[in-house]
C-alpha cells in the first residue's frame, strides 16, 4: 500500500510543478533583433562575396589576357566563362532543391 499512496504523491508533485508556470511577459524584442543583427551580417557578407566574385572574374580574364597568346585567347575565355556558368549552375540547383 505505501507503494501506491507513494506513487500518487510523486504524480501529483510532477503535476503541480508542470501545471504552474510563472506567466511570463512576452518581450520578443531581443530574438528578434538578434534574427535582425544576424540578416544584417548576411547581407553584408553576401555583397562583399559578390565584389569579390566579380573582381576575381575580371582579374582572371586580365590574366589570361596576359598569359594567353592572342591565338588562343578565345578559347581560354570560353573555357573559363564555362566554368563560372556550370559552377553557378551547380548553385542555383542545390538552393533550389533546399528551398523547394
Amino acid at each position: 500500500m505505501s507503494d501506491t499512496s507513494n506513487t500518487d504523491t510523486v504524480a501529483q508533485d510532477i503535476d503541480a510543478e508542470t501545471g504552474d508556470t510563472v506567466d511570463e511577459p512576452d518581450d520578443d524584442s531581443g530574438p528578434a533583433i538578434a534574427i535582425y543583427a544576424q540578416w544584417a551580417v548576411f547581407a553584408i557578407l553576401t555583397l562583399v562575396a559578390l565584389i569579390a566574385t566579380l573582381q576575381f572574374y575580371f582579374s582572371a580574364s586580365s590574366a589570361i589576357d596576359t598569359f594567353v597568346t592572342d591565338r588562343y585567347r578565345p578559347l581560354f575565355n570560353a573555357a573559363f566563362n564555362l566554368t563560372v556558368v556550370l559552377a553557378c549552375g551547380l548553385g542555383l540547383s542545390v538552393l533550389v532543391r533546399r528551398l523547394a
